[in-house]
């Protein structure tokens, strides 16, 4: 059995849009609820949680912005963009996100843990390094990527599976060659980004990789996607650590999604992605909860991808032969990419 944290704060549940939006406290409720009755949170590692300091923040945020979403601590309620609002402790709920993602990072890098899950909100992915979009405030993935390079980490593979595309945590990093950030999500489709096009640029060129899905994608597109796109990609990248911003909008049925990923597909998911931890950086893997609105599909499919990091012992590498609905993507994606990343 392998030594999982959680990351989990009551902060977390004080963050509230409004009382009709689908990034609730409820999701963070419903999830805690599931692994006290299923019983997996006896075989895991509560996390202490901490605040992120501004210097780690503005790491990869602008100064700006930080004072700006500082600027709302205590009242009542502003408004960031069409979709994204505050109240008195969305400041502080995002300052704790990211840094109990920080204090995981360290766990994991310490070994006291192998890997951790960050069950935090907001969420963070399509935050920018200058502003706060699609329910999110602080780019808590972008941040822990900041605070291991800061720790001298040279290479850092970021995997985005939530539906809609992590446009922010592409845009910050998509001049470096210090970070491989692989995404699968629907397209077209919020936030507008993520085309196949969108290599990175500068000395990043190639070194964003993003797969864009039709919807109606399953667990067995997702799994040869994988299998023929991240793997081949990532061993050749050889990273120091992996982040995934683990969405679950991707389930079917979910209400702000188009796909069909069932709780047993995420599990195949998380699978795939520790066997590359495991083989190319020393297990060293955290997972930072973005998307997922349909709150029984949430709560089934984290539970699922926690009692997979726990019992996780080796997953099978062979190539999904199948024909799937995903096959002409796989095709554009090597083509688009075949400059950068042998397939």
């Amino acid at each position: 059995m392998r030594k999982v944290g959680l990351s989990i704060d009551e902060l977390f549940v004080k963050h509230i849009n409004s009382f009709d939006h689908p990034e609730s406290p409820d999701r963070v409720y419903i999830i805690n609820d599931m692994l006290n009755e299923t019983g997996i949170i006896n075989n895991l590692t509560i996390l202490k949680t901490r605040d992120a300091t501004k210097q780690e923040i503005c790491a990869v945020h602008t100064e700006k912005y930080f004072n700006r979403i500082a600027s709302t601590k205590g009242k009542a309620k502003v408004f960031l963009d069409q979709d994204t609002s505050t109240n008195p402790f969305s400041y502080d709920a995002a300052v704790r996100a990211s840094g109990g993602v920080l204090q995981a990072i360290d766990e994991i890098m310490d070994k006291e843990i192998d890997t951790a899950f960050c069950i935090e909100r907001p969420p963070g992915h399509h935050a920018e390094a200058d502003r706060a979009m699609g329910f999110c405030l602080f780019n808590h993935a972008a941040v822990g990527v900041g605070h291991l390079l800061n720790k001298g980490l040279k290479k850092v593979l970021i995997i985005d599976w939530d539906v809609h595309h992590g446009n922010g945590t592409q845009h910050i990093f998509e001049a470096s060659n210090n970070v491989l950030f692989f995404s699968t999500h629907q397209f077209p489709f919020y936030p507008g980004t993520g085309a196949i096009t969108e290599h990175g640029m500068d000395e990043g060129k190639g070194y964003t990789v993003n797969v864009p899905l039709s919807a109606g994608m399953g667990d067995k597109e997702y799994i040869k996607i994988f299998h023929e796109i991240l793997v081949p990609a990532a061993k050749q990248f050889s990273p120091e650590f992996i982040i995934v911003s683990a969405g679950f909008d991707s389930y079917v049925n979910d209400p702000l999604g188009g796909m069909n990923v069932s709780a047993d597909g995420f599990s195949r998911l998380t699978e795939i992605v520790i066997n590359l931890s495991e083989h190319l950086c020393d297990g060293r893997l955290l997972l930072l909860l973005e998307g997922g609105y349909n709150l029984t599909g949430l709560a089934e499919c984290t539970n699922k991808v926690f009692e997979t990091l726990i019992n996780y012992e080796s997953a099978d590498e062979t190539n999904i032969s199948d024909t799937t609905a995903a096959d002409k993507i796989i095709d554009e994606v090597k083509n688009n990419y075949s400059g950068f990343w042998t397939f």
